[in-house]
């Protein structure tokens, strides 16, 4: 009789394992099936993982930018121009600037008003900062990289209103300009620099031309 009970529980927790087993299935396939749905309902493209690439920065329209002045079009002034080797000398002492006993070639363009009036700091093209930092002879300091290895430099700036890691559009405010006690003569100003990588490249020879100039490949 014992042995009848044992046989009949027996059976019956095998026919209840395969409901269950059987049960299990089935919920395996209906989790399945909709994240399959899900997968399907997601726009063409769509990537959970983040990306450090600026914006934009196929874009054929930031391809076709030109580099614009770091200042709104209008009035303005140079307060000191880029030293240049094949400037007349006139124009190269110009370019030299005295800090105590010590000369300096000016490497960029000083971009004033009139040199007692402060503006907003444009940003030439679109790009990405790298770098935002104070200086105590300079003031502050602005760096952007931008397509085919170039960067811009915004210095003389009194306050800044970008950060390290912003992706910003050509046209965007960088900051309001300001003086420093690197060139006062400049007064207000910024003091903005091209570079190709490493060389420093001319910002009056760039002021309306194609970044996609440098594009080398």
């Amino acid at each position: 009789m014992k042995n009848k009970i044992v046989d009949v529980v027996f059976k019956k927790f095998q026919s209840y394992s395969f409901i269950i087993f059987l049960a299990l299935i089935l919920g395996a396939f209906f989790v399945l099936a909709q994240l399959s749905k899900d997968d399907k309902d997601k726009p063409a493209g769509t990537n959970v993982t983040t990306t450090t690439e600026p914006i934009n920065q196929t874009n054929d329209l930031v391809e076709d930018e030109v580099f614009k002045l770091p200042l709104a079009e209008g009035n303005y002034d140079i307060a000191r121009d880029i030293y240049c080797t094949n400037a007349t000398k006139e124009e190269q002492i110009a370019a030299i600037i005295q800090v105590d006993n010590t000369f300096f070639l000016n490497s960029g363009v000083n971009y004033t008003i009139d040199k007692e009036t402060d503006f907003n700091v444009l940003a030439s093209l679109t790009g990405k900062v790298t770098e935002v930092r104070q200086d105590s002879l300079h003031g502050y300091i602005v760096e952007v990289e931008h397509l085919y290895g170039i960067k811009t430099v915004y210095k003389s700036l009194d306050t800044v209103t970008v950060v390290i890691g912003d992706e910003i559009e050509q046209g965007d405010i960088i900051g309001k300009a300001g003086s420093n006690s690197f060139d006062s003569e400049s007064g207000i100003h910024v003091h903005f620099e091209v570079l190709n990588g490493t060389t420093k490249l001319n910002p009056n020879e760039l002021i309306g031309t194609k970044i996609n100039e440098f594009d080398n490949e």
